[in-house]
């Protein structure tokens, strides 16, 4: 994977993170840039995935919209409390209303009082030092969108893979390749110094390469 696909997220196409970093399994995440979700293509998320939704954020910016942690010293995903957009949605679980929502959450003039709570996205906060810090999705997929000049909000959501069980290095190659999309390791990013290098210098390793 190159610089093309970080320019794919800008323009909504999602790309293939393999979570290999954490203490589990490695499985695969779907990841795209918040800002650029129309429905069709969180439509094409839910389908993939186990259907719940993530978007990571920055810590101050979930501060910012008053979204508490959901719970406090887990080792898993910080999820905050859930949310909806207010106002142009309906039930919130549609693809429209969940786009719609995402979108807003990478809005930087989102106002807390434009959530309703609980909702239908779930917010992860992301560690304030990147991958530096912790090397896992929320954490790379916000590298991701900074290394493509988007704003900090990426979607997240669990690849499932065919026979219903989470997808692993070879689902997610597989799924990547089906659909003709980039794909990338947790351990590869963190291995390119993805959160300090320009953009336009990015030479991002082969996805998935030792898969299967």
């Amino acid at each position: 994977m190159n610089a093309p696909a970080l320019d794919g997220l800008g323009s909504g196409r999602p790309l293939v993170l393999l979570d290999d970093a954490g203490p589990g399994p490695a499985t695969g995440v779907l990841v795209s840039a918040a800002g650029a979700v129309d429905p069709a293509a969180m439509a094409f998320v839910v389908r993939a995935s186990s259907g719940v939704v993530g978007v990571a954020l920055p810590g101050d910016r979930l501060d910012a919209l008053r979204l508490p942690p959901q719970v406090t010293g887990g080792r898993g995903p910080a999820f905050a409390v859930s949310v909806d957009l207010r106002r142009g949605v309906t039930t919130g679980i549609s693809a429209r209303d969940r786009a719609a929502t995402v979108r807003a959450l990478a809005d930087p003039d989102l106002h807390p009082d434009d959530l309703v709570r609980p909702g239908h996205v779930l917010p992860v906060r992301a560690r304030d030092g990147g991958l530096a810090e912790r090397a896992r999705p929320a954490e790379a997929a916000l590298a991701l969108c900074t290394a493509a000049g988007l704003a900090p909000a990426a979607v997240l959501a669990t690849l499932v893979a065919p026979d219903g069980d989470v997808a692993g290095p070879a689902a997610a190659a597989a799924f990547a390749d089906e659909h003709g999309l980039a794909a990338v390791t947790v351990t590869d990013l963190v291995r390119t110094d993805l959160g300090v290098v320009a953009p336009t210098a990015l030479t991002l390793p082969d996805p998935l390469a030792d898969a299967g």
